[in-house]
């Protein structure tokens, strides 16, 4: 204090040095926020499919060729997205424009791809009323595409108003990261709980909330009207995931496009040559019957209930899990062929030693 009033000067000079530091950090910031976001988002995205690629090159995972298309739409808008920062933040608005021709475009790709990646997952697997896993996933997928749609078209529409346009682009561009957190495995508690997965997902717009308060000094009205319809139709997704209701009723949109199955009784003559265990001597799987109806039991997991088509073709009626019983010529079962949406693979049938 004493030195304070014998040398204000000091004092003055050193709280508008700092002063200045803080403007340039501030302006630092608002400047390449966008940038910086839109630099995460590629590395969010490797970090999170990594290993569902490492999987398909390996021969573990089985997609449809269209994810590779869908995949390398959503690659290129991502790098459209970092381009259209970059140029906006060096102030470079006359090839912003000239890009954002080509980003409308991808927008309307990116769109499309959503939706027929989601119908040709469904139709293709045909999964059961009651695989609520299958059904809830396909209300976070409308949730998605409704979201980016959404958020997309409005940001081409409000083009002229630089601090909307920008705002709705960065968020059409984060709802695309969900995918890509859903992914991040190491994170704790993912798979516990669908509101989990918001929870970390929601925590991306911090940056913004920070952003907009160094700028405009309050959280932006587009701000808060897109966290509303997010957050809304989060608790949305939340409620449908596992509700009879959503599930029958989604299933009622795509059944007439589905593989129907219509489920036979069968005699425990038919189904005895069935029973038993499948696998070796480090991991088993059992089919079973119990109380007139026949299980498939996993290692440490509830038994899942299944159903016949045929004497050898049966699917479980709560997963989309299709089993085939591969007979010998004698007539005798060898194994049985797992067909899942990410694959299909093969257990011979246990031979006590």
């Amino acid at each position: 204090m004493i030195n304070e009033v014998l040398n204000p000067n000091v004092t003055a000079g050193s709280v508008a040095h700092d002063e200045v530091k803080k403007t340039r950090l501030r302006l630092f910031y608002t400047r390449y926020f966008f940038v910086a976001m839109a630099s995460l988002f590629p590395v969010m995205v490797v970090i999170g499919f990594t290993p569902d690629y490492q999987a398909i090159t390996s021969g573990g995972l089985e997609v449809y060729w269209f994810l590779h298309v869908h995949g390398a739409i959503m690659a290129s808008w991502l790098l459209v997205f970092l381009a259209q920062a970059v140029l906006a933040a060096k102030s470079n608005l006359k090839f912003h424009r000239k890009l954002g021709l080509i980003s409308v475009v991808l927008g309307v790709l990116v769109l499309l791809s959503i939706g027929i990646a989601t119908v040709h997952a469904k139709i293709a697997n045909s999964p059961p009323l009651g695989d609520a896993d299958a059904w809830g996933i396909l209300s976070q997928q409308l949730y998605g595409f409704l979201l980016f749609g959404l958020l997309f078209t409005w940001g081409i529409l409000a083009r002229k108003n630089a601090a909307a346009h920008k705002r709705l682009l960065f968020l059409a561009t984060l709802i695309l990261m969900q995918a890509a957190v859903d992914r991040i495995r190491f994170l704790p508690g993912l798979n516990m709980a669908l509101y989990i997965r918001f929870i970390y997902f929601d925590s991306l717009l911090i940056p913004l909330f920070i952003y907009d308060l160094l700028t405009v000094r309050h959280i932006h009205k587009i701000t808060m009207i897109s966290i509303v319809c997010i957050v809304f139709l989060q608790f949305t997704v939340t409620m449908a995931w596992g509700s009879p209701a959503w599930n029958k009723l989604a299933y009622s949109l795509f059944a007439p496009f589905m593989d129907q199955r219509v489920e036979i009784k069968l005699t425990d003559a038919q189904t005895d040559p069935l029973l038993g265990y499948y696998g070796d001597k480090k991991w088993k799987m059992s089919i079973i019957r119990t109380g007139g109806k026949v299980y498939l039991q996993l290692p440490g997991v509830p038994k899942f209930e299944m159903a016949a088509i045929s004497e050898t073709e049966w699917f479980l009626k709560t997963t989309t899990w299709r089993i085939s019983f591969i007979r010998s010529p004698d007539g005798s079962i060898t194994k049985i062929v797992n067909k899942q949406p990410n694959g299909t693979w093969e257990v011979p049938r246990f031979k006590q030693q």
